[in-house]
């Protein structure tokens, strides 16, 4: 199985990375990104494609990505741990449709294609609802993942699903924050996010509470 994975050096797509190359049901990762992955260059399953642009796709990245069977999109939360969202619209809008215009080019359609989006447990598609926190970027992810979910009903060999975490935490446990803020472990979500890629599943919105417990049971079953 061939997996394309952006957002490979945050500390989100450093789990995803690692777990992606630890399973044996992939056989090749293809890593978009604009620096080399030195740590695990030596992983035979890893090839790096530099992108110095995520708006432009030359023939050479194209030729890269054909034949892949899933994408785990993590660019634009890949660096977050504690629920912080991004405001910038080239990120959370311009650089996926840049992508999924790319993707269209080469996806083979006799086959079913998974793509994983990594949203937040905050974000918010209403774009007319008052929000106390975050009001921009929270809609902003929202918009975004309201137009990812499109993409996939125009496009019916894609399977798009969207993982909706809260906090995102390095270890293996979820706790709560202050008896506030909910969490979920980065192990636990990288897991998701894999199986997800490699399995599909029941529901295309996955919520914080489901990848905790779906995680623990990923986990378990690793040991």
């Amino acid at each position: 199985m061939k997996v394309i994975l952006l957002g490979s050096t945050g500390f989100i797509g450093k789990a995803v990375l690692d777990r992606c190359l630890k399973t044996p049901a992939i056989t090749s990762v293809i890593a978009l990104s604009r620096r080399d992955l030195p740590e695990e260059a030596a992983d035979p399953k890893l090839a790096v494609v530099i992108i110095k642009d995520f708006k432009l796709y030359p023939d050479s990245v194209l030729k890269e990505l054909k034949g892949a069977d899933a994408y785990n999109d993590i660019s634009a939360d890949g660096g977050r741990s504690i629920g912080t969202y991004n405001s910038d619209p080239v990120v959370e809008l311009e650089y996926p449709e840049a992508f999924q215009e790319a993707l269209l080019k080469v996806l083979d359609v006799k086959r079913n294609f998974i793509y994983v989006y990594l949203g937040g447990a905050f974000t918010e598609q209403d774009q007319e609802k008052t929000l106390w926190f975050l009001p921009g970027a929270r809609r902003l992810r929202g918009l975004a993942q309201t137009k990812f979910l499109e993409f996939g009903k125009q496009n019916q060999h894609i399977k798009t699903y969207v993982v909706r975490p809260a906090a995102v935490l390095p270890g293996d446990g979820s706790v709560f924050l202050g008896f506030l803020l909910p969490t979920v472990s980065v192990r636990s979500l990288a897991a998701v996010m894999v199986d997800l890629a490699i399995n599909g599943g029941n529901e295309q919105v996955v919520a914080n509470k489901v990848i905790i417990e779906k995680g623990k049971e990923l986990l378990m079953k690793q040991r």
